[in-house]
Order: C-alpha cells, then sequence, then structure tokens
C-alpha cells in the first residue's frame, strides 16, 4: 500500500483517566506553514507585545492540526469553592473528586486555551521534536 505509515499521532494520557486522548496530524508530515502560528507583535527584545494574542496565535495553529480529542474539564468554569479553613483535606479531597467529568467541547483554538497544561505540553513536544529536532 502507498503512502505514509504514520498520518496521524495518537496520544494518550493514562494518567489523567483511562480515555483522555488527542488524535492530531502527524506533525513530520505537515508543511512548514501548518507548524508557524500567526505573527504577533514583538518588542525590541523579541518577545510578544501582547502575551495573550501570541498564545491565541499558538492555539489556532494547534486548533488547526488535532482531529479529535477526549479531554474534560478539571473544575467547574467559574465555580468558587467556598471551603471551610478548618475542613480536613482527606475528607475533603474525596468529595471534591466525585464531580462528573464534562468534556471540552470542539476543537478551536479558544478550547486549546483551556486544555490542561500537561496535555497541551505534550502536542507542542510533538511539534517541537519536528521544528526544532536537537
Amino acid at each position: 500500500m502507498s503512502g505514509y505509515t504514520n498520518p496521524y499521532v495518537l496520544l494518550q494520557f493514562p494518567d489523567l483517566g483511562d480515555d483522555v486522548s488527542v488524535l492530531m496530524k502527524n506533525p513530520q508530515l505537515l508543511p512548514p506553514d501548518a507548524l508557524t502560528p500567526e505573527d504577533v507583535a514583538m518588542d525590541a527584545e523579541g518577545k510578544p507585545v501582547d502575551n495573550q494574542a501570541a498564545n491565541q496565535s499558538g492555539y489556532k495553529m494547534i486548533a488547526g492540526i488535532i482531529v479529535a480529542w477526549k479531554v474534560y474539564e478539571a473544575f467547574t468554569p467559574g465555580d468558587a469553592l467556598d471551603i471551610d479553613p478548618d475542613a480536613d483535606p482527606a475528607t475533603l479531597f474525596e468529595s471534591l473528586s466525585a464531580g462528573a467529568p464534562v468534556r471540552i467541547g470542539k476543537i478551536t483554538p479558544e478550547n486549546v486555551g483551556r486544555l490542561p497544561m500537561v496535555v497541551l505540553k505534550r502536542i507542542m513536544e510533538e511539534i517541537s521534536r519536528v521544528v526544532d529536532p536537537q
């Protein structure tokens, strides 16, 4: 059969849960422009003037190479915890850990920005191996 052997990369996160995964296009097979974030304004030291714009540019690039994901909200958005300062941490851990998982929705730059750091870091490692193979 002709073609590439591994056109996709499946990233699994068993430490986060049995069914947490990200399917992405294999960065090794993508053209350079697919792995290049949009330009953002830089200051004299070469740092982004607007960090949020720089992040969004990166998230947009990542969203463009993710095919599917099964990732969850770690915490209920906007949910403020009102914890008794005398609460037992072990008991509190059990009660807080029992919540129902809510999946992060469609693959968008905004939702990429909501990914847990460990997931985002692993995606960036896959991309970095191709962009900077040292």
